[in-house]
């Protein structure tokens, strides 16, 4: 099995048996159905009824996956005496005090962020984020331990992608504060800013007209979501079965969405991290200037953010400004982008829009294959090749 196909099969176990409940009175008698065997009553995760969106469906899902609320029933009610009555509530009841396991943020005394061992956000959380903020760490943690676990059936997979040792059981304190904050970036933020009515861009200065993003924005889950709900005039709008019935499938697919994220950004993109910092500490083999990064023997990688953080760690921010990597056939220069989001790259390449004998005869470097029209990047036949245009790039002129 595939580290992504784990995904569905440990969603699935932790849902299993999802209840979504429009009463109180509806609750199962204690222990009815449990499949831990317990003799207590199931906890009851409280969300509000009417149209749901995608941060308490994630909230929810979320809550399953922590070992207390892995049983959980889920009550969409807004009865106050309902809602006092439960375990945990998410986004209702204007009330958030993590100690009564209450994570509202409609209330307008609510202004909290995230804050990570790496970074400050400015987005204001939603019902998602805040049970990110509590949980989220052990989510993770529990989720590759599982993965990695000697029954797992995707442990072999997993240690072959990561090449980690046969000794892994789990990621170090150092990964985790890694994995916490870019799962938050990558993920969790934007479905915090979409719930909070925040837009993807937002102007830098308001006198210049120039945009900045507020928030990564790498899934269009949020309205996914909405979609799930009846149309106004389907005769299921206004049936509460049925819209429970929706409520649970949307709970799913944001718990499903989240722990992609995981996967990809556990098993595929921090492996690539002691990569990136191997070439950034090496770069100035390759060029004295240390502009230029290369990373060799190896398939390509992420690592714009890796680089980043790099830079910012050792306080050069904005210094490199190429990277030369492989593909299956030729070797790629790449512009460093001004953020790990961005198309405007630092320095663009020179002989844009120029291919192959075109641009061999510009350049004066044989086995030119094409430089984009953008200059983000470009590619050559040979490695010393691609050396001699990232060079010849750092000279240039800018246009």
């Amino acid at each position: 099995m595939s580290a992504r196909k784990f995904v569905a099969e440990y969603v699935s176990r932790h849902l299993d048996g999802l209840t979504v409940l429009a009463s109180l009175a509806d609750r199962p008698a204690a222990n009815a159905g449990s499949s831990c065997g317990c003799s207590a009553a199931k906890p009851i995760i409280c969300t509000h009824n009417g149209s749901f969106h995608c941060d308490e469906a994630m909230a929810c899902g979320l809550l399953r996956h922590v070992p207390e609320y892995r049983e959980a029933i889920v009550l969409r009610t807004r009865d106050p005496k309902q809602i006092d009555a439960c375990d945990v509530v998410v986004d209702v009841g204007a009330i958030y005090d993590a100690g009564k396991n209450r994570y509202d943020h409609h209330q307008a005394s609510f202004h909290d962020t995230m804050t990570t061992r790496q970074k400050t956000y400015k987005t204001r959380l939603s019902s998602a984020g805040l049970v990110y903020r509590h949980f989220g760490r052990q989510i993770i943690r529990q989720y590759v331990e599982a993965a990695l676990q000697p029954s797992s059936p995707v442990r072999a997979a997993v240690l072959s992608m990561t090449k980690w040792p046969e000794s892994r059981t789990g990621v170090s304190d150092a990964e985790l504060d890694v994995l916490e904050d870019a799962v938050y970036a990558n993920f969790v933020e934007q479905v915090d800013g979409i719930d909070n009515g925040i837009e993807c861009w937002g102007l830098a200065d308001p006198t210049v007209g120039a945009l900045v993003p507020n928030y990564k924005q790498s899934t269009n889950l949020s309205q996914r979501i909405g979609q799930l709900q009846a149309y106004w005039n389907e005769p299921e709008n206004g049936d509460v079965v049925a819209e429970n019935a929706n409520f649970a499938v949307a709970v799913e697919m944001a718990a499903t969405e989240f722990f992609e994220a995981v996967t990809y950004l556990a098993f595929s993109w921090l492996p690539a991290r002691s990569i990136v910092e191997a070439a950034f500490h090496r770069r100035h083999e390759f060029d004295e200037s240390g502009k230029i990064i290369v990373i060799k023997d190896t398939k390509m990688c992420p690592w714009k953010d890796h680089l980043l953080d790099l830079e910012a760690d050792s306080n050069c921010v904005g210094s490199v400004l190429y990277v030369v990597f492989s593909d299956s056939k030729s070797w790629r220069v790449q512009a460093v982008p001004k953020t790990s989001t961005s198309f405007e790259s630092r320095k663009p390449l020179p002989y844009r829009g120029l291919r192959d004998d075109e641009l061999s005869a510009a350049c004066g470097i044989e086995g030119g294959v094409f430089v984009h029209v953008s200059g983000f990047i470009g590619g050559m036949k040979t490695f010393d090749g691609a050396m001699a245009l990232a060079k010849q790039a750092l000279a240039a002129v800018e246009e």
